[in-house]
């Protein structure tokens, strides 16, 4: 009895039916390319290397609200009223942190996009923090980058005065 590996038929008793990758990603997903789960994780990598190096200080967030990336740029603006922690972003407080959570939400859902947010910092400049959502994201499966949060410094008043 010899056994032979085939990506492009399966026979089982007799009968021969599609198989290989092509035929395990259409049955999981409806999809025929087995690439394109790839294909959206190279996107987004892409995406996150073109930001850092314009200096543009992004953050990269998934479905949940979870933060799959934050760049150098991004990273260098965090403090205590703005920061990282278990891949979330935080504000300073709790409750500036649920009004962040909050807006993140609402900028993921399908209503209008929120108005940009401005987180102050005090003895620093403060930060308005725009989100965009990702083009082509929300009916790809794959694509597990939902949202771009890009941060801008802005002077604060007493900074110009």
């Amino acid at each position: 009895m010899s056994f032979e590996a085939s990506t492009s038929a399966e026979t089982i008793n007799g009968q021969t039916r599609a198989g290989g990758r092509a035929a395990v990603a259409q049955a999981c997903t409806g999809v025929d390319d087995p690439l394109q789960p790839l294909l959206a994780g190279a996107h987004a990598r892409g995406m996150a290397d073109a930001f850092e190096l314009a200096g543009v200080a992004a953050v990269l967030i998934d479905a949940r609200g979870l933060v799959l990336h934050a760049g150098t740029p991004a990273r260098n603006l965090f403090g205590i009223e703005l920061r990282l922690e278990h891949d979330h972003l935080f504000g300073g407080t709790a409750e500036s942190t649920l009004c962040l959570q909050d807006w993140i939400a609402g900028a993921l859902s399908d209503a209008d996009l929120p108005d940009p947010v401005t987180i102050p910092r005090p003895g620093r400049s403060s930060c308005k923090l725009h989100a965009r959502r990702v083009t082509g994201a929300a009916g790809n499966p794959f694509q597990l980058l939902k949202l771009l949060i890009i941060i801008e410094e802005v002077p604060s008043l007493a900074a110009v005065a």
